[in-house]
C-alpha cells in the first residue's frame, strides 16, 4: 500500500500515517505476545520508519504516541463502564464483552512496554 501511496504522489507530496505498531528491541516471545494483545490488523513487517523509508519516502517527522494513545485506551474503557447498561442494551453484551477485552489487551500491551503509537510524515522523493 505503501508503495501505491508513493506512485501516485507527485515528487514532494507528503504521505501522513499514523500505527499501533510493535516497540523495537523485544524479544520472540515478547514480540508474539503484542500480537496476541494487540490490534488484528498489527503489522508485524518491521519499524513503520523503515517501510516508509523502503516505499520511497523521506521521513520528515516521526512523533511518539504511545502516552496519549495511553491515555485514550483509559479514557474508552471508562466510558464503558459509564455507559455499560446502554451499551448492552442498543449492542449486545457480546459487542461491550470483546470491545472491553480487545482495549484491556492494548493497555496492558502498551503499559508492559510492547506496543506503542506512531505518527510519520513522509516525502515523496
Amino acid at each position: 500500500m505503501l508503495r501505491e501511496c508513493r506512485r501516485v504522489l507527485k515528487k514532494g507530496g507528503r504521505l501522513v500515517v499514523v500505527t499501533i505498531e510493535i516497540a523495537e528491541g523485544l524479544s520472540a516471545a515478547q514480540r508474539g505476545r503484542a500480537i496476541q494483545l494487540g490490534p488484528e490488523d498489527l503489522g508485524t513487517g518491521g519499524p513503520l520508519r523503515d517501510l516508509v523509508a523502503q516505499s520511497g519516502f523521506e521521513v520528515v517527522i516521526e512523533r511518539d504516541l504511545t502516552e496519549d494513545f495511553r491515555v485514550s485506551l483509559l479514557d474508552r474503557l471508562d466510558a464503558l463502564d459509564q455507559n455499560e447498561t446502554a451499551l448492552r442494551r442498543a449492542e449486545g453484551h457480546e459487542m461491550v464483552d470483546t470491545e472491553r477485552e480487545k482495549r484491556t489487551d492494548m493497555l496492558t500491551a502498551v503499559q508492559e512496554g510492547m506496543l506503542r503509537r506512531t505518527a510519520l510524515v513522509g516525502l515523496a522523493s
